[in-house]
């Protein structure tokens, strides 16, 4: 082994760090905004180590590349397709499923975009990163009202519904056809049965979509079913 090759310079050092603390900084700036402004468990210090740990990948690479021209034969896009593809796991760890919605996703994005705005600050492309983590920032920061403001007449009423009943009766093809006399959609559904109690529990979201629910009046219907026991709304 060469050892001369792990002899830096000072120069090559300040180049590193320069690129190291720019990535901390840029993933900072969308992470911040995450965590801050959002709220959202993958936030300041989870997209600066993204940021910082893409760039230092890149650095390697830089490193590997020059130490060792004309010995071995380095692909440098290889390691950067390995970060953008391996980001997903750590990205699909912020999604999260509360009933019907899902919430993460977006946070799970821009855990992945800052892996970018990393890479460009290992291979010293500062413009582009400070181009990306501006318009990152932005998006996040200001879309999100203007995303609200256009959905709002498309926005859905999603209701739980919480059914017991006799255990052994099929009441889900009963239901499905009653809440389709409302105009209701059955999004998910979970159906348990306890033999012990002799009962089974379906629970159930319905959207409704800008149409306002009578809740006593399905809640009366439900009853009339045969084989239902307790109906919560």
């Amino acid at each position: 082994m060469d050892w001369s090759l792990f002899q830096f310079e000072p120069g090559f050092i300040l180049v590193v760090l320069v690129r190291l603390l720019a990535a901390c900084i840029l993933g900072g700036i969308i992470g911040f905004e995450r965590e801050y402004s959002r709220n959202q468990p993958a936030g300041f210090r989870t997209h600066i180590l993204v940021c910082l740990g893409s760039c230092l990948t890149m650095v390697i690479v830089h490193f590997l590349v020059t130490a060792y021209a004309g010995k071995i034969n380095i692909d440098p896009t290889r390691m950067a397709g390995q970060v953008v593809s391996g980001i997903g796991f750590l990205g699909a760890g912020a999604i999260l499923r509360h009933g019907t919605s899902v919430k993460g996703i977006t946070t799970a994005a821009s855990i992945w975009a800052v892996a970018g705005v990393g890479l460009a600050c290992g291979v010293g492309f500062y413009t582009g990163a400070a181009l990306a983590t501006v318009l990152i920032w932005a998006v996040l920061m200001y879309l999100k009202g203007i995303e609200n403001k256009f959905m709002m007449k498309k926005k859905t009423k999603i209701k739980m519904v919480e059914v017991e009943g006799e255990a052994g009766k099929q009441l889900i093809e009963p239901l499905n056809n009653l809440l389709k006399e409302y105009g209701l959609a059955i999004k998910s559904m979970e159906v348990n049965e306890n033999t012990g109690t002799g009962r089974q529990r379906i629970l159930f979201y319905i959207e409704s979509g800008n149409n306002e629910l009578d809740l006593i009046d399905i809640s009366a219907k439900i009853y009339e079913l045969d084989g239902i026991l307790k109906v919560s709304l």
